[in-house]
């Protein structure tokens, strides 16, 4: 056998003929004869690199016409074919075909495609780059504008605000004294009210309500047939007026006063009592109630007509309607300004965001920030938002997964926008598409994003693979 054989050119001149051969490693040497001859001398395993009997040697394809490469020296003669030349089974115990040429002429033209994809999707990341640039400037100058103005809102803000504020103080004093005048009138058309109502209770008019006088105005409500039911309607009547006026035995105006509200619903019970009791007597009976509950009736009307006239406050003067409007405009006037400040502080908060991000040497990734691309499997949709989030919605419901959010760039110091956090993988391509996800392991997931942004300049692709075919 060739003591050449199993040898790289750049190591040929290592393994000419000679009296003596010394490991590559420096650790031994041995004589010449001795390399190749199927027997491991070197603990690096260089004295054999044309057989399998070191385990850690390097056998070397040539592969004309494809890739040279080196395989493990255990794979040498192990009855299967590595190298396209079949040079690693040379004992011919198994048949190996040349088809080097055939997998040249196919690598070509997988690197005629792939050149054309780099050349055209390259293209596009000049212009995305372009783009990037150019939103990546306008964002900044946006922010430095946006806080300019905000500087100058700041002392009109605070001169609204006070305007405001001593508007609404003016609005509320006219309010009050408008609610204070309709107070007084109410509380002087309650008087007056109460005053009836007392004069009606009053039945001997010495100017004093007692509970004599409260039974005898119940018993005007009681059914004529129940009358004979003295005893349990005087103490029903007793258990009423202990309930409103506690152990007083009658009250002058002044005290009955003090309980008209609840005296007021008492006799509106009584008289709607008179009502509940038509449905016992006969027809004519019920003839003549009807006719007595009509001027009871008409009173109730009366009075709910005149608490519903209370209840509504007459419109504001002249002076009270300037102060609201004038209070009105400053608020707005207010709001105005208080709404640009929002909105401009919304703006430099997005400005920011934007700008916080790195998007590549070239800025060829900033238009796609907050794009998201999705991808559906047998399974799973996965959604991928550049620089924000990624999630997995299940095809059969409607619940999302979060799968992480945007940490950063993780490829290598020589490489940094090669790789993502989350896990993602970015390849060539003409347009942005995601291309596969998979989960290796339980909550690792890993996506594979085909752009434009990720193609490089094809003339300052490695060549070398190129020449060697």
């Amino acid at each position: 056998m060739s003591t050449q054989m199993g040898v790289s050119p750049q190591k040929a001149a290592l393994y000419q003929q000679s009296d003596e051969f010394q490991c590559l490693d420096g650790s031994k040497t041995i004589p010449f004869e001795h390399v190749n001859d199927d027997y491991c001398d070197c603990a690096d395993g260089s004295d054999e690199p044309g057989t399998s009997a070191c385990s850690n040697g390097q056998f070397y394809c040539r592969n004309v016409g494809f890739k040279p490469m080196n395989v493990p020296s255990t794979r040498v003669n192990d009855f299967i074919c590595d190298c396209c030349d079949g040079s690693d089974e040379w004992d011919d115990k198994v048949q190996c075909p040349n088809v080097c040429a055939s997998q040249g002429a196919q690598a070509r033209e997988e690197a005629k495609q792939t050149r054309i994809i780099q050349e055209a999707g390259y293209s596009k990341r000049l212009e995305l780059a372009k783009t990037g640039a150019k939103s990546l400037e306008e964002k900044k100058t946006a922010v430095e504008k946006q806080k300019k103005e905000l500087e100058e809102l700041e002392p009109l803000k605070t001169s609204a605000e006070l305007k405001k504020n001593a508007a609404e103080d003016k609005e509320k004093e006219a309010k009050d004294k408008h609610d204070t005048a309709w107070n007084e009138i109410k509380e002087e058309k309650k008087n007056e009210k109460a005053k009836e109502l007392f004069m009606e209770l009053d039945l001997n008019q010495d100017e004093k309500f007692s509970f004599e006088e409260f039974k005898k105005f119940k018993n005007q409500f009681i059914e004529p047939t129940k009358l004979d039911e003295e005893q349990p309607e005087a103490a029903e009547a007793a258990g009423i007026f202990q309930e409103i006026f506690g152990d007083l035995q009658e009250l002058d105006f002044a005290g009955f006063r003090n309980v008209y509200d609840k005296v007021k619903e008492t006799v509106a019970k009584f008289k709607e009592s008179i009502k509940v009791a038509k449905d016992d007597h006969k027809k004519e009976e019920e003839k003549k109630a009807e006719d007595q509950d009509d001027s009871h009736d008409d009173g109730g009307e009366q009075s709910e007509q005149e608490e519903d006239e209370d209840k509504h406050k007459p419109p504001y003067d002249e002076v009270t309607e300037a102060a609201i409007n004038e209070a009105n405009t400053a608020r707005q006037e207010y709001d105005e300004i208080v709404r640009k400040v929002s909105d401009l502080e919304n703006g430099v908060r997005t400005s920011e965001s934007f700008l916080e991000f790195e998007y590549g040497s070239d800025h060829a990734w900033a238009p796609y920030k907050d794009h998201c691309v999705e991808l559906t499997t047998t399974q799973y949709t996965y959604k991928l938002c550049l620089f924000d989030r990624s999630v997995q919605k299940d095809r059969n419901g409607h619940s999302e997964v979060n799968l992480g959010y945007w940490s950063g760039w993780s490829g290598p110091e020589d490489n940094k926008y090669s790789t993502q956090k989350y896990d993602k993988d970015k390849v060539c391509g003409e347009e942005l598409q995601l291309v596969d996800a998979s989960e290796p392991s339980k909550c690792e997931y890993r996506f594979q994003l085909k752009s434009p942004a990720a193609c490089v300049n094809p003339a300052e692709l490695d060549h070398n693979e190129h020449s060697e075919l």
